[in-house]
Protein backbone atom coordinates (compact mmCIF):
# COMPACT_ATOMS: atom_id res chain seq x y z
CA UNK A 1 0.00 0.00 0.00
CA UNK A 2 2.29 3.08 -1.12
CA UNK A 3 1.86 6.31 1.26
CA UNK A 4 2.50 9.40 0.04
CA UNK A 5 2.64 11.74 3.37
CA UNK A 6 4.34 11.38 6.29
CA UNK A 7 1.15 12.28 8.19
CA UNK A 8 0.17 9.14 6.45
CA UNK A 9 3.23 6.93 7.00
CA UNK A 10 3.05 7.62 10.44
CA UNK A 11 -0.95 6.14 10.45
CA UNK A 12 -0.06 3.17 8.28
CA UNK A 13 2.95 2.39 10.80
CA UNK A 14 0.65 2.61 14.03
CA UNK A 15 -1.73 0.23 12.24
CA UNK A 16 0.51 -2.29 11.75
CA UNK A 17 1.45 -3.03 15.54
CA UNK A 18 4.00 -0.37 15.95
CA UNK A 19 5.95 -0.89 13.07
CA UNK A 20 8.27 1.77 11.76
CA UNK A 21 8.89 1.89 8.32
CA UNK A 22 12.11 3.05 6.22
CA UNK A 23 10.97 3.24 2.73
CA UNK A 24 13.63 4.10 0.36
CA UNK A 25 15.10 2.94 -3.52
CA UNK A 26 15.80 -0.42 -2.78
CA UNK A 27 19.57 -0.18 -4.25
CA UNK A 28 20.03 2.28 -1.12
CA UNK A 29 18.17 0.14 1.27
CA UNK A 30 20.22 -2.87 0.56
CA UNK A 31 23.23 -0.83 0.53
CA UNK A 32 22.51 0.64 4.20
CA UNK A 33 21.02 -3.22 5.52
CA UNK A 34 24.22 -4.94 4.35
CA UNK A 35 25.65 -5.98 7.35
CA UNK A 36 22.90 -6.16 9.49
CA UNK A 37 21.47 -8.94 6.84
CA UNK A 38 25.06 -10.26 6.86
CA UNK A 39 25.17 -10.98 10.63
CA UNK A 40 21.29 -12.94 10.37
CA UNK A 41 23.47 -15.87 8.46
CA UNK A 42 23.83 -19.01 10.68
CA UNK A 43 21.11 -18.26 11.88
CA UNK A 44 17.66 -20.39 12.38
CA UNK A 45 14.53 -18.92 11.24
CA UNK A 46 11.78 -19.91 13.29
CA UNK A 47 8.87 -18.65 11.77
CA UNK A 48 7.43 -15.94 8.81
CA UNK A 49 4.67 -13.85 10.47
CA UNK A 50 2.36 -12.54 7.50
CA UNK A 51 -1.39 -10.33 7.91
CA UNK A 52 -3.95 -12.31 7.45
CA UNK A 53 -7.92 -11.60 6.51
CA UNK A 54 -9.89 -13.43 8.73
CA UNK A 55 -12.70 -12.22 5.98
CA UNK A 56 -11.61 -13.61 3.42
CA UNK A 57 -9.54 -16.77 4.65
CA UNK A 58 -6.51 -15.26 2.94
CA UNK A 59 -2.79 -13.22 3.07
CA UNK A 60 -2.67 -9.92 2.81
CA UNK A 61 0.40 -9.14 0.86
CA UNK A 62 0.55 -5.54 1.79
CA UNK A 63 0.92 -5.79 5.50
CA UNK A 64 4.69 -6.28 5.59
CA UNK A 65 6.35 -9.88 6.55
CA UNK A 66 7.89 -10.49 9.76
CA UNK A 67 10.80 -13.36 9.18
CA UNK A 68 11.22 -14.28 13.14
CA UNK A 69 15.04 -15.72 13.77
CA UNK A 70 16.76 -17.24 16.46
CA UNK A 71 17.75 -14.82 19.65
CA UNK A 72 14.68 -12.44 19.06
CA UNK A 73 15.77 -10.87 15.96
CA UNK A 74 12.85 -9.94 13.82
CA UNK A 75 13.20 -8.89 9.87
CA UNK A 76 11.07 -6.89 8.51
CA UNK A 77 10.15 -6.26 5.11
CA UNK A 78 7.65 -4.62 2.96
CA UNK A 79 7.43 -3.37 -0.64
CA UNK A 80 5.45 -0.07 -2.51
CA UNK A 81 5.09 1.93 -5.45
CA UNK A 82 8.35 1.37 -8.43
CA UNK A 83 11.03 0.06 -6.56
CA UNK A 84 10.87 1.33 -2.45
CA UNK A 85 11.73 -1.12 -0.01
CA UNK A 86 11.74 -1.11 4.20
CA UNK A 87 13.59 -2.90 6.09
CA UNK A 88 13.27 -2.87 9.71
CA UNK A 89 14.32 -4.57 13.03
CA UNK A 90 12.24 -6.20 15.44
CA UNK A 91 9.64 -2.85 15.59
CA UNK A 92 6.18 -5.00 14.90
CA UNK A 93 4.95 -6.12 17.91
CA UNK A 94 3.01 -9.57 17.00
CA UNK A 95 1.06 -9.92 19.76
CA UNK A 96 -1.44 -6.94 18.94
CA UNK A 97 -3.43 -7.80 15.75
CA UNK A 98 -2.26 -5.21 12.27
CA UNK A 99 -5.27 -3.20 10.90
CA UNK A 100 -5.92 -2.99 7.35
CA UNK A 101 -8.25 -0.20 6.08
CA UNK A 102 -9.95 -0.24 9.36
CA UNK A 103 -10.08 -3.80 9.25
CA UNK A 104 -9.12 -6.03 11.72
CA UNK A 105 -6.36 -9.11 11.08
CA UNK A 106 -4.38 -11.27 12.61
CA UNK A 107 -0.65 -12.57 12.31
CA UNK A 108 -0.61 -15.84 11.04
CA UNK A 109 2.50 -18.15 11.14
CA UNK A 110 4.00 -20.18 7.94
CA UNK A 111 1.12 -19.11 5.96
CA UNK A 112 1.06 -18.85 2.43
CA UNK A 113 2.99 -22.12 2.09
CA UNK A 114 5.38 -20.48 0.61
CA UNK A 115 7.17 -19.47 4.09
CA UNK A 116 6.26 -23.13 5.76
CA UNK A 117 8.70 -24.53 3.32
CA UNK A 118 11.60 -22.27 4.93
CA UNK A 119 10.46 -22.49 8.92
CA UNK A 120 13.12 -23.73 11.48
CA UNK A 121 15.62 -23.65 8.46
CA UNK A 122 19.07 -21.86 8.71
CA UNK A 123 20.10 -19.26 6.98
CA UNK A 124 23.27 -19.46 4.48
CA UNK A 125 23.25 -16.65 2.22
CA UNK A 126 21.40 -13.71 0.66
CA UNK A 127 21.61 -11.47 -2.29
CA UNK A 128 18.94 -9.24 -4.55
CA UNK A 129 17.09 -10.02 -7.79
CA UNK A 130 16.85 -7.60 -10.75
CA UNK A 131 14.85 -7.11 -13.72
CA UNK A 132 15.77 -5.66 -17.00
CA UNK A 133 14.16 -2.30 -18.13
CA UNK A 134 13.93 -0.67 -21.40
CA UNK A 135 14.11 2.71 -22.93
CA UNK A 136 10.42 4.15 -23.99
CA UNK A 137 10.71 3.48 -27.63
CA UNK A 138 11.90 -0.90 -27.72
CA UNK A 139 9.65 -2.90 -28.93
CA UNK A 140 7.95 -5.02 -25.86
CA UNK A 141 5.31 -6.82 -27.64
CA UNK A 142 6.98 -10.19 -28.51
CA UNK A 143 10.24 -11.97 -26.58
CA UNK A 144 12.05 -9.18 -24.74
CA UNK A 145 14.56 -7.86 -26.53
CA UNK A 146 17.22 -8.46 -23.97
CA UNK A 147 20.17 -6.81 -26.51
CA UNK A 148 18.78 -3.97 -25.87
CA UNK A 149 18.71 -4.02 -22.11
CA UNK A 150 18.73 0.04 -20.86
CA UNK A 151 19.48 -1.53 -17.19
CA UNK A 152 18.44 -3.47 -14.58
CA UNK A 153 15.78 -2.64 -11.67
CA UNK A 154 16.03 -4.28 -8.55
CA UNK A 155 13.45 -6.22 -7.60
CA UNK A 156 13.55 -8.41 -4.74
CA UNK A 157 14.93 -9.63 -1.44
CA UNK A 158 16.38 -13.47 -2.11
CA UNK A 159 17.06 -15.39 1.01
CA UNK A 160 18.98 -18.63 0.99
CA UNK A 161 18.17 -21.48 3.19
CA UNK A 162 19.53 -24.40 3.53
CA UNK A 163 17.77 -26.74 0.70
CA UNK A 164 15.21 -24.00 -0.10
CA UNK A 165 14.82 -20.56 -0.66
CA UNK A 166 12.52 -17.30 -0.42
CA UNK A 167 12.29 -14.67 -2.61
CA UNK A 168 10.32 -11.93 -1.17
CA UNK A 169 9.97 -9.18 -4.29
CA UNK A 170 7.76 -6.28 -5.20
CA UNK A 171 4.64 -7.08 -6.61
CA UNK A 172 3.27 -3.55 -7.17
CA UNK A 173 2.27 -1.26 -3.64
CA UNK A 174 2.78 -5.32 -1.74
CA UNK A 175 5.44 -8.19 -1.22
CA UNK A 176 5.12 -11.49 -3.63
CA UNK A 177 6.58 -14.85 -2.34
CA UNK A 178 7.89 -17.56 -3.86
CA UNK A 179 10.76 -20.20 -3.51
CA UNK A 180 12.12 -19.28 -6.95
CA UNK A 181 14.40 -16.10 -7.38
CA UNK A 182 12.67 -14.99 -10.04
CA UNK A 183 9.12 -12.71 -10.31
CA UNK A 184 5.93 -14.39 -12.34
CA UNK A 185 5.86 -11.49 -14.84
CA UNK A 186 9.68 -11.97 -15.36
CA UNK A 187 9.94 -15.60 -15.69
CA UNK A 188 13.12 -16.16 -17.64
CA UNK A 189 14.36 -12.46 -17.34
CA UNK A 190 15.09 -12.40 -13.73
CA UNK A 191 18.46 -12.20 -12.25
CA UNK A 192 20.75 -12.57 -9.20
CA UNK A 193 22.74 -10.04 -8.67
CA UNK A 194 25.61 -9.17 -5.69
CA UNK A 195 25.32 -12.38 -4.05
CA UNK A 196 26.48 -12.59 -0.33
CA UNK A 197 28.67 -16.27 -0.30
CA UNK A 198 27.58 -18.62 2.06
CA UNK A 199 28.98 -18.89 5.56
CA UNK A 200 29.11 -20.75 8.99
CA UNK A 201 28.68 -18.40 11.53
CA UNK A 202 31.18 -19.59 15.32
Amino acid sequence: MAVDTVAGRQHWDRAISGWRSDFMPAPAQVHSQRSDLQALVGRQLRTGWTGWDPARNAWQPAIPLVLAFESGVQLEVAWQAWDDLSITWSTIDLKRPPTFFDRPHKWRSSQPHRLAAVAGRVLTGWAVTESPYFHGDADLTGDLPMDAVAGWSTQGLWLQFAGVGLHVYNAADANGISNEPVRPCDAGHTRVAHPNPSETRA
